[in-house]
């Protein structure tokens, strides 16, 4: 059988999302990974107090902007947030660190961060002004711990 190759998208998004789960694992999170193609969740993280924080986990493998979702509006909640990442064209280098920005999708800004594709529907954040106007949110889970925190 011949490998598969790690260029697939379906394998990005597997990849940062099984990342994600074990990063949050070493944090000492209280996290669950959904599995399945439909699914509505990526990653649950529960607080202390039983709340929950919803992780979408967004990956693309060279320098592209994430792909959001196809209902044409950014999705934002109190207890949303979106995890990109990016493996900078070296996914299948196994050594290779993949950089992650985990965001509030309160915090993102409507009309600047994101782009609607001429369909209508598409929703994409751009990946240049998520690396200029989030820098705070890059390799560190302190957004997400300041929410687990409160509530």
């Amino acid at each position: 059988m011949p490998a598969r190759s790690s260029e697939i998208s379906y394998n990005t998004n597997l990849a940062s999302e099984y990342l994600l789960m074990s990063l949050l694992c070493r944090a000492g999170k209280d996290a669950y990974l959904s599995l399945g193609n439909k699914k509505g969740v990526d990653i649950i993280v529960r607080t202390l107090a039983g709340a929950i924080a919803v992780v979408e986990v967004k990956g693309v493998n060279k320098a592209n902007d994430w792909l959001i979702c196809n209902h044409g509006k950014l999705p934002v909640a109190p207890n949303l947030f979106y995890a990109l990442v990016c493996f900078q064209g070296r996914i299948s280098e196994l050594t290779s660190a993949a950089d992650i920005w985990l965001i509030p999708s309160e915090r993102l800004q409507p009309d600047t961060e994101h782009v609607v594709h001429k369909n209508g529907k598409t929703v994409y954040l751009r990946r240049s002004n998520i690396i200029k106007n989030y820098l705070a949110f890059k390799d560190t889970f302190e957004s997400l711990n300041t929410y687990l925190e409160t509530h």
